[in-house]
């Protein structure tokens, strides 16, 4: 397929769905739902490398690659990717190690 376009700029939609607990329940999760396409020639976008479906502690896609469905977490409600990293190797003087 021969693409005239060059895909130089972009429009990128995305909406946050909250995940309650039954209608009207406490909200359990969030998930973005993302989309891009070419602003000029308005051709979708599709991700790749993600795995189909929906996963509430994950990413995934929808079936035709064009979305991207992304869980997300208000940050300090779940551990960060490098809680704990960090530190390593910092101790105020005198401290023990653990263990």
């Amino acid at each position: 397929m021969v693409d005239e376009c060059q895909h130089m700029d972009f429009d990128a939609a995305v909406s946050v769905a909250r995940i309650t607990k039954g209608e009207g329940g406490p909200v359990e999760s969030y998930m973005a739902h993302i989309r891009i396409e070419c602003q000029k020639c308005h051709r979708p976008f599709q991700f790749i490398g993600l795995p189909l479906g929906l996963h509430m502690r994950g990413a995934t896609m929808s079936a035709d690659g064009q979305e991207a469905r992304l869980a997300i977490a208000p940050v300090g409600s779940i551990p960060q990717p490098l809680d704990g990293v960090l530190s390593i190797g910092i101790r105020p003087p005198g401290a023990k190690l653990d263990g």
